[in-house]
């Protein structure tokens, strides 16, 4: 069923949808930007249509809704362990179609990496549906279309936003009784973005061996650069819609040390002492070691290891908009590529 919906007929939409949905958007957090007087565009749950931002891309990816960046797993009092609630009210999100591919190796992450399902996101996950946000023209660093990942058919609605409403294709059933009497019947077909103003080679575009890939990337100097740029402030995995790494730890009461919760909390491959083991032996001292890994599971081990055809980045551009020393990610993707065409130039010249 395809719609034009006046303001009107969004605001009753988003009435109706509340009575069951958790609906959430990219809406503006006043204030909550990276300068001075700025707005940060979040993922927010929103009540009302114009509260959700669609000229511009959210600082923030949607997967802050699923995967809080605090969460508590359980409560122990002594040898007693309760899981802690999770609320399962239905949810339905606005996203953007790179956003919405981002999930997809997430749920790798959590519900087939290991061959075990995390049990907090599979509760949380099964009730999730998806809007489709069109993207009327690639934002700044945004280079989605080289990673495949600009287009999606996972969407329960797709809508094309505009000053004087918004039209809107539905094809999930479950959604359908909302939209009774709103609108009028229209033609729509969402459009996806074919071209960015960046553009990336990834390395087994010339390569398809990821294990000489990392091996000739690995042993590449190009790295050292980093190590005095990045200053290992995390702020690129926090932005990144498909990042997963988060520390574990547990919290005491004060008033009974047996008793507490434990938590999961985000963290980041690139903050120093994030791969430590016991007894203090840290694998990856340096911030320029530190990116490597990090550059390499988003473009060359997950897809190896998930055996898959996608990479785990998606090329939202979100670590080159929140990098504060300006580091470019799809940069560095295509010196990866260099780097191993290089290689691979020099061993057939022998």
């Amino acid at each position: 069923m395809n719609l034009k919906l006046k303001p009107d007929d969004l605001s009753q939409l988003m009435l109706r949808l509340s009575t069951t949905w958790r609906v959430y958007a990219p809406s503006s957090e006043y204030r909550g930007g990276r300068f001075a007087d700025t707005e940060n565009v979040i993922y927010q749950k929103v009540n009302n249509w114009e509260d959700i931002v669609w000229k511009e891309k959210s600082h923030m990816s949607p997967k802050a809704v699923i995967l809080p960046i605090t969460e508590t797993l359980f409560y122990f009092d002594k040898e007693i362990i309760q899981i802690a609630d999770i609320n399962t009210t239905p949810l339905l999100i606005f996203s953007r179609a790179c956003d919405i591919n981002a999930i997809s190796r997430l749920d790798h992450m959590y519900l087939r990496n290991g061959g075990n399902a995390d049990y907090s996101y599979q509760r949380l996950r099964d009730k999730i549906r998806f809007v489709l946000i069109e993207c009327e023209e690639s934002f700044e660093n945004c280079f989605c279309v080289s990673m495949g990942s600009n287009r999606t058919d996972t969407w329960s609605a797709a809508v094309r936003f505009s000053e004087y409403g918004a039209t809107i294709s539905v094809k999930d059933a479950d959604l359908l009784p909302f939209f009774a009497d709103l609108g009028a019947q229209c033609d729509y077909t969402p459009s996806f973005v074919e071209q960015n103003r960046e553009q990336v080679r990834t390395p087994d575009s010339v390569c398809d061996d990821p294990q000489k890939i990392r091996k000739i990337v690995t042993e590449h100097p190009l790295w050292q650069t980093y190590d005095s740029r990045c200053i290992s402030c995390g702020r690129c995995t926090t932005g990144c819609p498909t990042c997963s790494c988060y520390s574990v730890f547990d919290l005491a009461y004060e008033e009974n040390p047996q008793r507490g919760e434990r938590r999961r909390q985000w963290s980041s491959c690139l903050v120093p002492d994030f791969s430590n083991m016991a007894g203090g032996h840290g694998f990856r001292p340096q911030p320029g070691n530190r990116l490597r890994f990090r550059a390499l599971h988003k473009v060359n081990d997950y897809k190896a290891r998930a055996q898959g055809t996608e990479h785990m980045c998606v090329g939202c551009g979100r670590c080159d908009d929140r990098c504060p020393q300006y580091i470019k990610f799809s940069l560095i993707i295509n010196k990866m590529t260099d780097a191993v065409q290089q290689a691979l130039a020099q061993e057939e010249s022998v």
